[in-house]
């Protein structure tokens, strides 16, 4: 039975999980600036490879295959520079010279714990499925 005030004991443990969400978000080891920090790392090194596979050059006996892995390469990296340009509001708050714990800095820090860090796994699984089919293509293209 729901009380009549409108709380359910569901509510009250996703309020649970969410306060201990933030409180590792909080910390200053690990938590949310490490995340970042891993995330950009690796969202970096994505980005040139994606850059390198953009790069490639294809003559006439792999035009189709080259081409299919630009195509790929490029269908990553729009998505992933309008992330990019994203993660650039948190670069203050958690990257690695982040200054001290700010009011500012805290609530980024949430907001990075509670949902920005969910849109980095989405990312990271749209990309997946394209890399799996770029290596394909340059296993293909090496043989």
């Amino acid at each position: 039975m729901t009380p009549a005030f409108g709380f359910s004991v569901g509510d009250f443990i996703n309020t649970i999980n969410l306060i201990r969400k933030i409180t590792k978000a909080l910390k200053e080891t690990g938590g949310a600036a490490s995340e970042y920090q891993d995330a950009v790392v690796e969202l970096t090194g994505l980005q040139h490879a994606l850059q390198h596979l953009e790069a490639l050059q294809p003559t006439q006996d792999n035009a189709g295959q080259v081409n299919a892995i630009r195509g790929m390469a490029l269908a990553c990296k729009i998505p992933l520079q309008d992330f990019m340009t994203k993660l650039d509001k948190y670069e203050e708050s958690l990257g690695p010279w982040a200054h001290g714990s700010s009011l500012g800095g805290l609530g980024r820090k949430t907001r990075w714990a509670v949902s920005f860090s969910k849109e980095v796994e989405k990312l990271r699984a749209m990309v997946a499925g394209k890399q799996i089919s770029i290596n394909l293509l340059l296993a293909t293209h090496s043989s």
